[in-house]
């Protein structure tokens, strides 16, 4: 058989391999991800996606991951020279872009670059890159470079095709932190049209723009994390005021977010009193339900028999069937999720390096520790004790991964029942300050609408 045809078939191979890694990666970190927009895709041209820059390595893996067809991604010269990532960057055919704030970096080497780039989406190829330049932690999307919209035209110009510059949104809930929320929003379309009298430096700033505006559309901005801190109180106390706390989406809890930030922006500027005493009230309020140990959703729950016979019936099959398996789990994942623990802390520099220093680290401390153990069972064992061997390995992790939560939730739970049952005037008490509340928020949301 041809060499070049065994070298296709090998890196196709690896690259399923490597999509199927990354959705792993994300199914094991997170406890949501949603993909909203893919309707967006046109999935026969070429495509630069451009995400905002949230959580480094980790970004283009979960829009890779989102997209379902393999993404070539323009990564910073730099990284081709990380030992251990530079075999990925090839494999999946990562194109090095040259910057001049890195040391040693010829930005010369950037004219080959583009002119790649551009053939691989006059070949239909999809492309992402990050505009920002930087990842970041900061509460709104940087300042783009110019560099996807220059792509962009550059191979418009070419003649041989019309590419598609779409932004992406990212959005993390916890960011950090095992087991948060993550949303992929693809928005729409950039127009690429600019009148034919337009200078190529202007062409540019118009396009770097336009893409500025579709990056705000699909990503969640303020001035600041208290900003955001606070409309997300404001979400998520009507969201359990009215039953939707479980049931809503990640895009419907976006699209929340979105209209409360443009109302507390139109209140800041007109209503800032008035604003600013439901603030206090509100955060008041939270502060004594965090005092006592409670969360809004506990004073929705109606502790009839039924309900206490159903949680009686569940919690027993919990104790009996899958507590045996979390503990196994526990024992044997305990040490590594410590380590992993420990040096991701010691490698990131920055809360939008957590997660990826925590992923990296879970595969080589779990796969170490894990074959270590695996291998001792077949040593004195043999091949099936050790096949038996790694499959309750992954159960009881998989166990402990989806109970991990569940379980400090149903000690919440008995404890705000005894609570409730030792002191039956609080929740009384409680529910009258949320109603007060709730008229204060409903005037403002009256008078943003009216502004």
């Amino acid at each position: 058989m041809d060499a070049v045809i065994i070298t296709d078939m090998v890196q196709a191979a690896a690259l399923r391999i490597w999509r199927g890694l990354c959705w792993l990666a994300i199914k094991i970190f997170y406890r949501h991800y949603e993909v909203a927009g893919l309707e967006n895709i046109p999935r026969e041209r070429g495509v630069i996606f451009c995400a905002n820059h949230a959580n480094a390595l980790v970004d283009p893996i979960l829009v890779q991951a989102a997209s379902g067809k393999l993404m070539r991604p323009l990564a910073r010269s730099g990284l081709f020279k990380v030992i251990w990532l530079k075999p990925v960057l090839n494999l999946i055919g990562a194109v090095p872009v040259y910057r001049s704030s890195d040391k040693g970096s010829d930005v010369s080497l950037n004219r080959q670059s583009f002119a790649r780039v551009c053939e691989l989406l006059e070949r239909g190829e999809w492309i992402i890159i990050f505009p920002e330049g930087q990842s970041h932690s900061q509460s709104r999307i940087q300042t783009l470079k110019t560099g996807a919209a220059r792509m962009a035209l550059s191979t418009l110009d070419r003649g041989n095709t019309q590419p598609v510059l779409l932004p992406v949104g990212l959005t993390f809930t916890n960011k950090g932190e095992f087991r948060g929320d993550v949303l992929v929003y693809f928005g729409q379309p950039v127009d690429l049209s600019v009148p034919e009298n337009v200078s190529d430096k202007l062409r540019v700033r118009v396009i770097t723009r336009r893409l500025t505006e579709g990056l705000r559309e699909v990503t969640i901005n303020t001035d600041n994390w208290e900003d955001l801190e606070l409309v997300s109180k404001v979400e998520r106390f009507f969201a359990l005021r009215y039953g939707k706390y479980r049931k809503r989406s990640l895009a419907q809890r976006f699209a929340s977010l979105k209209r409360i930030i443009s109302r507390h922006k139109l209140l800041r500027k007109r209503e800032p009193e008035l604003l600013a005493q439901v603030t206090k009230d509100l955060r008041g309020f939270e502060k004594v339900c965090r005092s006592v140990g409670i969360k809004g959703y506990h004073l929705d729950i109606a502790y009839r028999p039924f309900l206490v016979i159903w949680y009686s019936i569940k919690l027993l099959f919990i104790l009996v069937v899958i507590l045996p398996l979390f503990i196994w789990g526990v024992v044997n994942s305990l040490i590594p999720f410590m380590l992993t623990r420990r040096s991701s802390r010691y490698f990131a520099k920055s809360l939008d390096q957590f997660d990826t220093a925590k992923i990296l680290s879970g595969f080589a401390w779990f796969t170490l520790f894990w074959g270590v153990q695996i291998f001792l069972v077949y040593r004195y064992a043999g091949i099936n004790p050790a096949l038996l061997y790694f499959t309750s390995l992954v159960v009881s992790a998989g166990v402990v991964i989806r109970m991990r939560n569940e379980i400090f939730s149903i000690k919440e739970n008995i404890y705000v029942f005894l609570l409730f049952l030792r002191n039956r005037g609080l929740k009384e008490h409680l529910i009258s300050r949320r109603n007060n509340l709730e008229r204060e928020l409903a005037r403002l949301v009256k008078i943003a609408k009216r502004l």
